[in-house]
């Protein structure tokens, strides 16, 4: 059973995320709807264990180490203030938004926080594709959306380490701040850390040998994702804060062509994450009375939270314009959300009624996204 389920989830996920792709759609999206056709709430052919889990934790661990070290840290301070504030009040109205929402709903507060942290997240693959479309990648618009959805994603892992670190060790309301600042200072460690062993090691890194220069790099994001879990943190908050650090420690032409071989082989271990999600989700909960209501509050809270955002926070160096196009193209939402949905859910944080909601709304998100950027930026340009 192992076996055929590992070859089934391989093959259909390798092929439905590549058809996705083509629609300039996320993978993660059509990996976990796959999920619900394959495993037991529809056909039954797959029943991913303990095994095929652990396989889809690691390769979200290479994912976001992958992102990390593509990225770097230059994103973050390309157009500093103005990306800085699309980040935050976007980050800000949504987690709030999100959590007051669930909490009206009935959601006790742990659960609240997971769905807020989730809503936070932007997904800058959809968001470069349909800039890049409408040929404003290389425009002001796109650089301050890059580095605004950069941000968010950082913020969005701190947050999620955080919470998980919190609710975990069941922290007094005191206690949270410490916990903050103990997150911020355990991620920075394994930043700087990483950033000296990539500059120790770069010539080693710049060997021809491929399979050991991959080798090398993926221990170095899955070990210290195992560290930060085992300090009680999220594993994957630590290999993205890893791969940071490697990235910035090499010369950008060596971490380009590195990031591009890790991004070589992520795929082949993804679709065990994102269609376990698909295949465990309890879709029959669709059937609750209460289920549109959730759904159609949390994409409007999604939708409304990221452009408000947007736009009060380009407003100022954009203008009028610009500034709705940005916090419309700060709307997409993709693998972020649904690996912090997934996580949440797996630690017993997130309900089957609210797993499925975030992946309704991340379809939701996805797909109006592009159309409503289209649209928005035919009118301001």
């Amino acid at each position: 059973m192992l076996l055929s389920d590992f070859i089934l989830i391989l093959l259909f996920g390798l092929i439905v995320g590549w058809a996705a792709s083509r629609f300039h759609q996320p993978a993660a999206v059509a990996q976990v709807l796959l999920g619900l056709v394959i495993g037991p709430p529809l056909l039954g052919w797959i029943h991913p264990g303990e095994a095929l889990e652990l396989i889809g934790q690691l390769g979200i661990a290479l994912l976001l180490g992958m992102a990390g070290m593509h990225i770097g840290s230059r994103h973050l301070t390309r157009h500093g203030w103005t990306a800085l504030w699309v980040a935050t009040l976007g980050i800000l109205l949504c987690f709030f938004g999100g959590y007051t929402y669930v909490v009206l709903w009935g959601s006790p507060y742990a659960e609240a926080i997971y769905v807020g942290i989730a809503l936070t997240a932007t997904s800058i693959g959809i968001s470069v594709q349909v800039l890049h479309q409408l040929g404003l990648f290389d425009h002001k618009v796109g650089e301050i959306v890059i580095a605004a959805a950069v941000i968010d994603d950082v913020i969005a892992l701190y947050l999620l380490a955080t919470a998980h670190g919190m609710l975990s060790k069941n922290l007094a309301s005191l206690q949270v701040i410490f916990s903050m600042f103990e997150t911020a200072l355990v991620l920075g460690i394994i930043y700087i850390l990483c950033r000296w062993i990539a500059q120790r090691a770069e010539e080693g890194l710049a060997i021809p040998a491929y399979h050991v220069r991959l080798v090398v790099i993926s221990v170095l994001i899955i070990a210290f994702g195992y560290i930060t879990r085992t300090l009680g943190y999220s594993m994957v908050v630590g290999s993205f804060f890893a791969g940071l650090g490697l990235g910035d420690g090499i010369k950008p032409e060596l971490r380009k062509r590195l990031s591009s071989q890790l991004g070589n082989v992520v795929p082949f271990f993804i679709p065990f994450f994102f269609v376990v999600i698909g295949s465990r989700a309890e879709w029959d909960v669709m059937a609750d009375p209460g289920m549109p209501s959730l759904i159609t509050g949390l994409l409007v809270v999604a939708i409304v939270g990221k452009i408000l955002g947007g736009y009060i926070g380009a407003l100022r160096a954009a203008g009028p314009g610009s500034s709705l196009l940005i916090g419309t193209s700060m709307v997409p939402r993709g693998e972020v959300v649904l690996v912090i949905a997934g996580l949440g859910y797996m630690q017993g944080h997130i309900s089957h009624h609210m797993l499925v909601a975030l992946i309704l709304v991340t379809i939701g998100a996805a797909l109006l996204s592009p159309l409503m950027m289209a649209r928005i930026a035919r009118i301001v340009t």
